[in-house]
C-alpha cells in the first residue's frame, strides 16, 4: 500500500514521509492498546497495584469522613429534610418552606448546627417523614444506610461485565463524593442510584421502566438538566413519556399539598441570591461570566444533541447519557461537592460500556479529582480539572459521533 491510498489527491515526497510516520505511530498505538486489552497485558498485571491504591484511598476517606461525622454531625444536610418533614407533620405540608418554622425546627435538633434554606423539592420531606418516628440521630443513620444499600444495588446492576468486579467496587468505595454525600445524608446518593439503574434499563430496552426510575433523580433536577432533551433527540420516547409522567405526578402532588402559597414560597427560596460557595464550582463562576461562558454552554447543548442524534442512528445508550450528565454540569447555576457523584456515575457508565481507554481515563479522573476542598488537591484545581474533563469528554463524544456518522470506507491494511 502506498501513500496515495489515503487520499484521492497526489502527494509530494515530503507528504509521503509524513504519512509513513503517521502509519508507524498508528501501528505502535494500536499495538500498545492491544497489550492493554490482552488478558496477559500491562493492565491486568497492574491490578494488585490499582487495588492497593484504591484500598488506601478507601481507608483515608473513611477516616476523614468518620471524623467529620463525629465533629460536625449537626452540620449535615439530612437535618434540613428532617426538619422540613417535622414542619409538614405539625403545621401542614404547605408550610415546609416557611423560613421561620423551618429555622425553629432545625434549631431544635440535637446536636444543633447552622440553618440553610432547603432547596430540595417537597417529595424529599414526604420520604423522610416516617423516619421522624425514630428521632433525629437514629433517622440519620437509617437514611444513610438505606441510601447506600440502594446505591450498592444499582452499582451491582450496572457493573461493567468486562472488568474486575472487585476493582470496580473498590473504585466506588474510594470516591470522595460518595463519602461526602453519606456524611451529609444527601439525596444525591439516590439520584446516582436512579441514573445508574435507569441507564442499564435503557441498555436492555426496558424504556418505560427506565424513564420512571430516571425521574427519581429529579430530587436534584439540575444534575440531569439535559437528560430529557437527550432522551427526546435519541428517540427514546417511551422513556421520556414515563419520565414526564412521574415528573408531572410529583408536580401535581406538590401543588395539592403545598397549595399556591407554598409553591410561591418555594420559588422565592429558589430565586433568592445564592451564596458564593454554592456557585464557586460552576463554569460561570470559574470563568467570571461573560460571552465565553454562554458560548461554551451553547456548544455543550449542541454537543449533547449531536451525540443523541448519533445514538438514535446506532441504537447505543451510554454516549448520550454520559453527554447529558457532563453537559448538565456545564450548565449548572450552582454545584456542591456531593454533586460530583453524578459525574462519577458518568465515569462508571463509560467504564461499563464505552471504549476501554475512555473508561479508564474517566475512572482515573474521578478518583484523582477529589471533590471536597480539604484533600490534597486545592478546590480551585479540582474545579478546573472537572470542567476540563467535562469539556473534553463532550468534545470526544461529539467528534466520535460525527466521525461515525460519515459513510464507512473500506478499511485499509496498515503496513510499514
Amino acid at each position: 500500500m502506498n501513500a496515495n491510498d489515503y487520499s484521492p489527491g497526489a502527494y509530494v515526497p515530503g507528504e509521503a514521509r509524513n504519512i509513513a510516520r503517521l502509519k508507524r505511530v498508528t501501528q505502535w498505538t494500536l499495538a500498545w492498546i492491544e497489550r492493554l486489552r490482552h488478558p496477559n497485558g500491562v493492565l491486568p498485571k497492574l491490578w494488585p497495584v490499582w487495588a492497593a491504591i484504591l484500598v488506601g484511598m478507601v481507608v483515608r476517606n473513611s477516616a476523614f469522613y468518620l471524623n467529620e461525622i463525629t465533629s460536625l454531625f449537626g452540620h449535615n444536610d439530612f437535618r434540613l429534610y428532617y426538619a422540613g418533614a417535622e414542619v409538614g407533620l405539625r403545621y401542614g405540608w404547605s408550610r415546609i418552606y416557611d423560613v421561620t418554622l423551618h429555622q425553629a425546627a432545625v434549631a431544635a435538633l440535637q446536636p444543633s448546627g447552622p440553618w440553610y434554606a432547603m432547596l430540595t423539592p417537597a417529595p424529599i420531606t414526604w420520604l423522610v417523614a416516617p423516619l421522624t418516628l425514630l428521632g433525629y440521630p437514629t433517622a440519620y443513620w437509617v437514611w444513610v444506610v438505606l441510601s447506600l444499600v440502594a446505591l450498592g444495588a444499582a452499582v451491582w446492576y450496572a457493573r461493567p461485565r468486562g472488568h474486575s468486579t472487585m476493582i470496580y467496587f473498590l473504585w466506588w468505595a474510594a470516591l470522595s463524593p460518595l463519602w461526602f454525600s453519606a456524611y451529609e445524608g444527601q439525596v444525591t446518593i439516590l439520584a446516582a442510584a436512579a441514573v445508574l439503574t435507569g441507564w442499564r434499563l435503557l441498555e436492555s430496552r426496558r424504556d418505560f421502566l427506565a424513564g420512571a426510575i430516571l425521574a427519581l433523580a429529579l430530587f436534584k433536577p439540575y444534575l440531569i438538566l439535559l437528560l430529557p432533551l437527550a432522551l427526546l433527540v435519541a428517540g427514546r420516547f417511551r422513556a421520556l413519556l414515563s419520565f414526564a409522567l412521574v415528573a408531572a405526578a410529583a408536580g401535581l402532588a406538590m401543588l395539592l399539598t403545598l397549595h399556591p402559597e407554598g409553591i410561591r414560597t418555594y420559588l422565592e427560596t429558589l430565586m433568592a441570591p445564592q451564596a458564593v460557595g454554592d456557585m464557586a464550582e460552576t463554569l460561570r463562576f470559574a470563568l467570571g461570566g461573560g460571552p465565553y461562558v454562554l458560548a461554551i454552554q451553547v456548544a455543550a447543548v449542541i454537543a449533547v444533541i449531536a451525540v443523541a442524534v448519533h445514538a438514535r442512528r446506532t441504537g447505543t445508550t451510554w454516549p448520550f447519557v454520559v453527554a447529558a450528565l457532563f453537559g448538565s454540569f456545564l450548565l449548572a447555576s450552582y454545584w456542591h461537592p456531593q454533586d460530583y457523584l453524578l459525574l462519577d456515575v458518568a465515569a462508571a457508565v463509560t467504564l461499563a460500556a464505552g471504549p476501554l481507554e475512555a473508561g479508564v481515563l474517566a475512572a482515573a479522573a474521578s478518583a484523582v479529582l477529589w471533590a471536597p476542598a480539604t484533600p490534597p488537591l486545592s478546590n480551585r484545581v479540582m474545579i478546573m480539572g472537572w470542567l476540563l474533563i467535562a469539556t473534553a469528554f463532550l468534545g470526544f463524544l461529539t467528534v466520535r459521533a460525527l466521525r461515525q456518522s460519515e459513510p464507512r470506507r473500506q478499511p485499509a491494511t496498515l503496513t510499514a
